[in-house]
């Protein structure tokens, strides 16, 4: 694919905001959501969705247009990855309330020298980091 046809395929923008105002617009964004889920402790969804309209309104965007825009994405999104977040909060759940997790980080601890800890941490957060989907 080149550039010009992932241009093409671009939707319109919803705001005629410059580049300025969208910067400070993604940074008040971002300080919208880091201020609900760190002082407020909102969950991250809610937070994260909030903040998308903060971003749309600092960028002058209709409210219509971003929620539109907001719409589109998350549905685009779920539809390629649902699947697996969903398949990915099973596991987990049934790793975790199985005893596997335990049993994992069991064996590879026993098995790691002093030396190797680090890397044995490594690797028993790629396995069970599977369980981290259920929390989505």
């Amino acid at each position: 694919l080149s550039v010009e046809m992932l241009a093409a395929d671009a939707a319109e923008p919803i705001t005629s905001a410059g580049n300025a105002q969208l910067g400070i617009a993604v940074l008040a964004g971002i300080a919208v959501i880091v201020l609900l889920i760190t002082k407020l402790k909102m969950h991250a969804f809610l937070a994260l969705t909030i903040g998308s309209l903060a971003l749309g309104s600092f960028a002058g965007a209709a409210p219509a247009d971003t929620i539109a825009s907001f719409t589109a994405g998350l549905g685009s999104t779920v539809a390629s990855v649902g699947v697996l977040i969903a398949l990915g909060a099973i596991l987990g759940k049934l790793l975790a309330d199985s005893g596997g997790a335990d049993q994992i980080v069991d064996t590879i601890l026993a098995k790691a020298s002093r030396g190797a800890m680090p890397w044995a941490m490594v690797l028993i957060a790629s396995i069970i980091g599977l369980p981290l989907f259920f929390e989505v």
